[in-house]
């Protein structure tokens, strides 16, 4: 693999990843209910704009020690990438002023700008590049849920000139440039030659970056945030002199009285949204960048392991109900083959409409019979059919409605409600677990509106485990697919191969979008006005610094102060 898989490997273990709550929260206000007026400290605007977001520290913020895609946008306003995307999904040259491609696609040149600094004023060079890639490599795969992990399927790197870096692939994968070049964050070898637990690293005096920003206040994991604008960057001052990040547990409430200048939301009610639809704010929504989806067990023996039994799921549960009830009516009904309604690659699939009777007729056939009159089904050895759900404890309304709607095909399920973190993703892992819904994408970069290899990372049997994917899915014509299309330069036939994969899905059902709520951006247009949601959420769909940076949504052109 060459793209920068954020597969989480980890070895099979009895008890799940070692990680708090936090770590695995992703800067939105999902399931929103009642909000209360939290008001922050007010700001000491700069001579530049100054942004107030409502966030705390996901982590350290070392390219190593980041959690999250929020904890990456916090990273990341430290540290450069070769390359980076904009507002419009092109790929810009950062700290390489140019990338070419061999005719083959195997061998990448980059040539990196003249005159690039480290933060500590040390020459930026083509041997700090080499030295990422070989440190990385070194590291083997990092805990989840870093999302940065050691890219896969490089060849060798090398430095030929004190400008310029050859990466050799072992095969032309179309996901490079953006999975590797575009996310992975270039770090100084003078700086991490020296350490040896680079997770563990969490001195603020490491943090000599290309970035920028410099850091000049952290309180810790969950704690405020400060960064300042470095007037010595390589594309000139930042138009944002100043970010202030302070933890709120209400995003949308700050923002209304004055304290915080952007806001994330899902499925907000039209009430919440109705204070902010004027000339003041701007309101920016999405479909499809996150999913609430079903996990099948499918390691487990009897009727977890049944397609039939799953499809039947698939008919029981109203989806487009589920959009009314759970997201405010914002949102689409999940789709059986994964991809969300806004992506490119999306090509039509079974739907499996909502059909009770249906359901009932397929376990019939199945072999899944009431007995004497009993509600729930049994299995062909007589054990009832009873499942455990593993849901995470704020979502009691959407586990009451799977309930409901199983009983009604003779299914029993079992909520177990634990908390979001490694009670959740940790038992999923390692396979704990019956049934599980879970947040996509949780504590991973993308979504489902990302490029079409996430089904490659999600589905296929040769990528390690990660929190994120399905659980003991083997389906070798999926794997052929999911590689070819990796090595599918032509559109046209990307997209041919990308949509056998999710006929596949939809026939297999390994994991079933529940619903696809919408997501909202809110912003201040007064300290800035060209917000947007990266396209493709990789690697994080908010607060690009592409934006603080230029104030423009496009490009690498600094936008002149008011």
């Amino acid at each position: 693999m060459a793209a920068l898989d954020m597969t989480g490997e980890r070895s099979s273990s009895t008890s799940g990843p070692s990680l708090n709550r936090r770590q695995f929260l992703i800067g939105s206000a999902a399931g929103i209910g009642a909000l209360a007026l939290t008001r922050c400290a007010p700001s000491v605007r700069s001579s530049g704009a100054t942004v107030r977001l409502p966030d705390g520290a996901l982590g350290f913020p070392s390219p190593f020690a980041a959690n999250a895609d929020l904890g990456y946008n916090q990273m990341s306003l430290l540290y450069d990438t070769l390359l980076w995307k904009d507002g419009s999904g092109q790929l810009l040259p950062w700290l390489a002023e140019s990338h070419e491609s061999s005719p083959d696609h195997i061998r990448h040149t980059f040539t990196l700008r003249d005159g690039l600094r480290w933060s500590d004023n040390r020459p930026l060079t083509a041997d700090d590049v080499v030295f990422t890639f070989d440190y990385y490599a070194k590291q083997g795969t990092l805990s989840p849920p870093v999302i940065i992990q050691p890219p896969q399927g490089i060849a060798k790197v090398s430095a030929t000139g004190a400008r310029t870096v050859e990466v050799v692939l072992d095969a032309p994968y179309v996901t490079f440039p953006e999975q590797v070049a575009a996310a992975l964050p270039i770090v100084p070898k003078h700086i991490w030659s020296s350490i040896d637990d680079p997770a563990g690293a969490q001195d603020r005096k490491i943090l000599v970056g290309s970035g920028a920003y410099r850091l000049e206040s952290y309180n810790g994991d969950g704690g405020a945030l400060l960064y300042t604008a470095r007037s010595d960057y390589f594309l000139g001052a930042p138009f944002v002199s100043r970010i202030e990040e302070n933890p709120a547990d209400d995003p949308i409430g700050p923002l209304l009285a004055g304290a915080t200048d952007v806001a994330r939301g899902v499925g907000l009610r039209a009430d919440t949204l109705a204070p902010f639809q004027n000339q003041a704010f701007g309101v920016l929504a999405e479909q499809g960048s996150s999913t609430a989806a079903l996990y099948w067990n499918m390691g487990k023996e009897g009727p977890l392991s049944d397609v039939r039994f799953r499809r039947a799921w698939a008919m029981a549960i109203d989806r487009a109900d589920l959009v009314a009830r759970l997201a405010a009516g914002r949102g689409r009904p999940g789709n059986p083959g994964f991809l969300g309604p806004e992506n490119p690659f999306l090509t039509p699939v079974p739907p499996y409409p909502f059909d009770v009777a249906g359901a009932n007729a397929l376990l019939d056939g199945a072999g899944y019979r009431r007995r004497g009159g009993e509600d729930i089904r049994r299995t062909g050895a007589g054990n009832p059919l009873s499942v455990e759900l593993l849901i995470e404890n704020t979502r009691a309304p959407l586990a009451e409605i799977l309930v409901a709607a199983l009983r009604q095909i003779g299914v029993e399920l079992r909520p177990k409600q634990v908390e979001l973190g490694p009670q959740l993703f940790g038992n999923k892992f390692v396979g704990a677990y019956d049934v599980a819904a879970l947040p996509f994408p949780g504590p991973g970069p993308g979504g489902p509106n990302a490029d079409p290899d996430v089904l490659r990372l999600l589905f296929s049997s040769r990528v390690p485990p990660s929190l994120q994917a399905a659980t003991n899915y083997v389906n070798n014509k999926f794997d052929d697919l999911a590689d070819r299309q990796r090595l599918a330069f032509d559109q046209t036939e990307r997209m041919n191969l990308v949509a056998q994969m999710q006929r596949m899905l939809a026939d297999d059902l390994p994991i079933l979008a529940l619903y696809y709520p919408e997501t909202e951006l809110l912003y201040r247009r007064q300290v800035l006005d060209q917000w947007y949601i990266t396209p493709g959420q990789f690697p994080s769909a908010y607060d690009n610094k592409q934006l603080f940076i230029t104030g423009q949504k496009t490009g690498t052109a600094i936008r002149p102060h008011r």
